[in-house]
Formats: C-alpha cells, sequence, structure tokens
C-alpha cells in the first residue's frame, strides 16, 4: 500500500514538473517576443534632416546644405526636424553651429526666416528667370529640382547653327512654384523657369534670347555627362560636309594681270 501512494507522489510530482516546465518555457519565450518587439520598435529607422556640410552661426537652411538620413528611432531626439518639419526650417538661420551629418534640432534654429529666395542661390551663382512656351517647358512638366541644357539656335553668317549654351544647369523655380525638395504640384502653369547660373552664363543666356531662340532639354536624374560635341547646322543635319573654297585662279589677259 505504501508502494503504491508513493508511485502516486511519484507520477504526480512528474506531471507537476512537467506542467511547470511547459509554462514556464512559454513565459519565456512570450519575454523573448517581446523584448524583440521593443528592440524592432527602437532601431526602426526614421528619417530626419541633417546638414551635408557643417553650418556656421548665421549661415541659412536651404535645399542645398540640408539632405535627409535614417536614423534608429532609440537616437532621435525628441527636437529632431522630421522631413514633414521642413518648412519650418528653410530660410532660417543657424544659432549654435551644426557640424555635417548630425540631427537638426529645432533649438538650432531661429524663429525668423532670412531674406527669402535669395537663400536658394548658392555662392557664387545667379537666379536669372527665362520665358517659355508650351513646347520649351515640356508641356509645364518640369519641376524645380530639375537639371537642363539650354541649346541656343542663331543666324550665323548665311546659316543657322544650334549649340549647347549651357548643360546639367540647376532650376531653382518654375513661374512662382518654388519647391526645393521636389513635392510635385501638377497643378501650377507657368510662363517662366528660374535657373542657377554664373553671372558670365547670365550674361550669356540674355544675349542668346536677343539674337536667336533657346530650347530647354532635360536631363535624366543623375546624369552629368556632357552629350553635344559640335554644333548643329542644315548641313551637319543632312549629312553634307561644307567644302572650303580653294585658291583663286589668275586670270592673265593680253599679257597683263
Amino acid at each position: 500500500m505504501i508502494i503504491r501512494s508513493n508511485g502516486i507522489l511519484l507520477v504526480g510530482a512528474l506531471l507537476a514538473g512537467s506542467g511547470a516546465a511547459y509554462f514556464s518555457q512559454d513565459y519565456i519565450d512570450d519575454q523573448v517576443e517581446a523584448h524583440k518587439a521593443r528592440l524592432n520598435e527602437d532601431y526602426e529607422p526614421i528619417q530626419i534632416v541633417v546638414p551635408k556640410e557643417t553650418l556656421p552661426v548665421g549661415s541659412v537652411m536651404s535645399a542645398h546644405n540640408l539632405a535627409v538620413r535614417p536614423v534608429p528611432n532609440a537616437f532621435v531626439h525628441d527636437q529632431a526636424v522630421r522631413p514633414e518639419d521642413l518648412d519650418t526650417v528653410l530660410g532660417h538661420r543657424v544659432m549654435h553651429q551644426v557640424n555635417s551629418g548630425e540631427p537638426v534640432l529645432m533649438s538650432h534654429v531661429s524663429q525668423k526666416r532670412g531674406s527669402g529666395f535669395s537663400n536658394l542661390v548658392e555662392k557664387g551663382k545667379r537666379a536669372l528667370t527665362v520665358p517659355v512656351d508650351t513646347v520649351s517647358s515640356m508641356a509645364g512638366l518640369l519641376r524645380p529640382g530639375d537639371r537642363i541644357d539650354l541649346l541656343a539656335t542663331v543666324r550665323d553668317s548665311d546659316r543657322s547653327v544650334t549649340v549647347a549654351l549651357l548643360t546639367n544647369v540647376s532650376l531653382l523655380a518654375t513661374g512662382a512654384a518654388v519647391d526645393e525638395f521636389g513635392v510635385e504640384n501638377t497643378t501650377a502653369r507657368y510662363q517662366t523657369i528660374t535657373v542657377s547660373v554664373t553671372a558670365e552664363e547670365a550674361a550669356k543666356i540674355t544675349h542668346a534670347q536677343d539674337v536667336g531662340r533657346l530650347s530647354v532639354v532635360l536631363r535624366p536624374a543623375g546624369d552629368t555627362s556632357a552629350a553635344y560635341t559640335q554644333p548643329v547646322t542644315k548641313n551637319s543635319l543632312l549629312g553634307k560636309t561644307r567644302q572650303a573654297r580653294g585658291p583663286g585662279v589668275e586670270i592673265i589677259r593680253g599679257g597683263k594681270q
């Protein structure tokens, strides 16, 4: 009888131990999954705004010196500027130096804007507005931030010549639409574009408008190639070569030149 009781107790202990082990493992698995979920949340990448270069005090924040980069959520400062908050910093001056690649914080930025559209013009460049029609504006599909080539067609003596006036030019605005970070506004209509050029290039464009016709060619994103090798004329278009005149033939009449 005693042996039978001991056997029952042993079986009960084994069952209790197995149950405890089962529920303990289940609890551990739940804790591991919860911990993984917290880690995933902490390290989920969040997009923040950072400067491309060190911005000293007084610098104006613009599309030319800002970029967006992912940072793990756990390391994002509460005051970090997100892409959706760009309007709150563009055109504002830096109150505390921000090093390249560091998060831009709201406390880094002044409350008042700088000098407006001029903040979008790079140092050493000029903003020049050029009239365009439906064709030269790609039927209105050009957008701020695009890169374009400007071709000029002018009369040269007795022939018409098309040359690449400028290549890989940055487009600052289409009409009055200025969107440094490429947010598309498909309803915008415009009759002018504003380009970023040097002072000398601005003079070339102005003169080309006076003596000929400008055409706009849209570049693929990231393309910096020099695609134009020589001027285009009617003869080169038709595959003809223009023959140079040889030396004149001397004619002598009556023994005199």
